[in-house]
């Protein structure tokens, strides 16, 4: 599997990267819910391993922001959960609701902070084959 460059055209399907597009603004509103519910802070320490598992959330938006070391992003639409891109994590990143997901560590630790909703329904879903560190690899020139 190779590893997209984060891009905000080849990653809508999933989300949105939380950068603002015009940079002169002294702060800009990148997502959120009108819904009045609680949200929390988590923080993620990886270590590179398989991925035979990726989840979802049907009520909530979920945030990546890369903190430490290298990590890529794994993203399939509702529908296709088999059907999986890997992206670079270098950029923060919001995963739409609904959309299957996971990290991987590319280095030896990879520390990601992630912001979601304070309750969260998640649902699973097992991968045929279970991705390992070495299929994913980045591609050259990205």
């Amino acid at each position: 599997m190779k590893i997209n460059t984060l891009r905000r055209e080849s990653f809508k399907k999933y989300g949105g990267i939380l950068e603002p597009e015009a940079k002169n603004s002294v702060f800009t509103v990148l997502c959120g819910e009108e819904e009045k519910t609680g949200w929390r802070i988590g923080y993620v320490i990886l270590k590179p391993g398989e991925t035979d598992t990726l989840e979802a959330h049907p009520e909530t938006l979920e945030t990546f922001e890369p903190v430490k070391g290298g990590a890529v992003i794994l993203a399939a639409e509702k529908d296709s959960p088999e059907d999986i891109e890997a992206f670079f994590l270098d950029k923060a990143v919001v995963i739409n609701k609904g959309v299957w997901h996971g990290v991987a560590a590319l280095s030896e630790t990879a520390e990601i902070k992630v912001t979601e909703n304070n309750e969260v329904e998640t649902i699973y879903h097992k991968l045929e084959k279970p991705l390992e560190p070495a299929v994913i690899q980045k591609q050259k020139g990205q």
